[in-house]
């Protein structure tokens, strides 16, 4: 005979494992800038405002490795952080941690370890004397206004904007506003490539100008035009560059093809054949060919919505964009991510996050994403999550339900996240906000 107090544990029991589902899990205690997924998304590497960097297993809840700055560091120097596997001087392949600035920051380096020893392998700090001549949109935000640790700062000259992009042993450079390019080599430091553009770099609020197409192409968005770059030889050359009608570029995806896959979304490349890559004007959203002479495959009219951050999976385009003129007028900020088809040059539906009292910069979505199943965008309100159009029972293609609004199906983390990214994989969604440590929970 069972007994009666058996009953009530396994009510329990059931009850924990659904609140685990919704549990947000912090990893460690140190603030992290920037971080995803990696090791087949059982694993989670991590850039950390004292300059460290650390690869948790996240299966297992356990550290398992601290990659140590060099002496003297700058605060909150890195803003992103990868997992690169190249070939050693030996030839023999290797891998290696990587972290760089991204966005603003007090000064601009990279730093690379490797992977199995943790021995620094190649440190520079770029000089400081460089500026931008583009200032801070919006207040600085003030250390009563996030939690934040003791030792961090948040303050910011004249937005200085450094970028930072790896692919295979060469790490790709440069600075919003300033018309030099350079390469690095991960593995010793060295610079081993150097250009001037015709025009500066394009300054964009929350999306990088500087892109790999794969291992011997570099894009860049400059003033007015989005150009490509050939980086096999010493001697770069253009081949290609799409203007932009003397519109200002507000954001730019390229899909790289040599990114290595096995982490989240964003190592993750899902383009239609003639999708090269994505930028965005005040009036239209541009789709790269850069098989074309012109490089331009397709040009899609939007009207109405200021755009922060894009990208692509298969026939669908996301885009981040928020009414700053509504924003203004109002005193409420409000934010959407649009869905776009690739085949079709239409707008198909509309996520909506709700209206907030809080200054519209905050509600600004800084990343979006989406596919079959769903569709994300974070800012510093949360990470919002919704349902995609596409219906049970319904083919592969998207359901046809022009202008919907679709309601959010659930938010994750506070609604007071700052300089916010985000990365999912495997539904699991790791969430940074660079004033706190990172966290990460099952999202189905």
């Amino acid at each position: 005979m069972v007994s009666q107090e058996n009953k009530p544990t396994v009510a329990i029991v059931d009850e924990i494992e659904d609140i685990r589902v919704d549990q947000l899990h912090e990893i460690g205690r140190k603030a992290s800038t920037g971080g995803w997924f990696v090791s087949e998304r059982e694993s989670v590497l991590l850039a950390h405002e004292d300059g460290s960097c650390s690869f948790y297993d996240i299966t297992n809840s356990e550290e398992k490795a601290e990659y140590r700055p060099p002496a003297g560091l700058s605060p909150n120097l890195w803003g992103d952080c990868w997992l690169i596997r190249a070939a050693g001087a030996d030839g023999c392949s290797g891998k290696y941690v990587v972290a760089a600035s991204s966005g603003n920051a007090l000064e601009s380096g990279f730093c690379s370890w490797d992977f199995y020893t943790r021995d620094v392998r190649a440190f520079h700090v770029e000089d400081a004397t460089v500026k931008s001549s583009r200032r801070l949109l919006g207040p600085r935000p003030s250390i009563s206004l996030y939690r934040r640790s003791a030792s961090s700062t948040i303050m910011v000259p004249e937005n200085r904007q450094w970028w930072y992009r790896p692919c295979g042993p060469l790490l790709v450079s440069t600075a919003s506003g300033q018309r030099v390019v350079k390469v690095y080599d991960i593995r010793d430091g060295d610079e081993v490539m150097k250009w001037e553009l015709q025009k500066p770099v394009a300054v964009m609020d929350y999306s990088s100008p500087l892109h790999w197409r794969d291992s011997g192409r570099v894009v860049l968005a400059e003033a007015e035009s989005v150009s490509l770059w050939d980086v096999n030889s010493l001697t770069p050359r253009a081949l290609l560059s799409v203007s932009s009608n003397g519109r200002q570029i507000s954001a730019l995806h390229v899909d790289n093809t040599d990114a290595e896959v096995g982490g989240g979304v964003r190592r993750r490349f899902g383009s239609v054949e003639g999708n090269d890559g994505l930028f965005c004007t005040q009036d239209s959203i541009n789709v790269l060919d850069f098989r074309l002479p012109s490089g331009m495959g397709l040009k899609v009219s939007k009207h109405g919505m200021h755009v922060q951050s894009i990208s692509s999976r298969g026939d669908s385009i996301f885009v981040g964009c928020s009414d700053e003129q509504l924003s203004t007028a109002s005193g409420k900020a409000r934010s959407c991510i649009q869905q776009y088809s690739l085949r079709k040059g239409t707008l198909l539906g509309t996520y909506a996050l709700p209206e907030s009292n809080a200054h519209f910069h905050y509600s600004a979505i800084s990343q979006v994403w989406g596919n079959t199943d769903v569709v994300m965008g974070v800012c510093g309100l949360g990470l919002f999550v919704f349902d995609t159009m596409h219906q049970e029972g319904q083919s592969s293609s998207l359901a046809v339900d022009y202008m919907k609004t679709h309601q959010i199906r659930d938010v994750i983390g506070p609604n007071d996240m700052y300089s916010p990214s985000f990365d999912y994989s495997a539904s699991r969604v790791l969430v940074i906000s660079r004033d706190r440590p990172a966290f990460w929970r099952y999202l189905f």
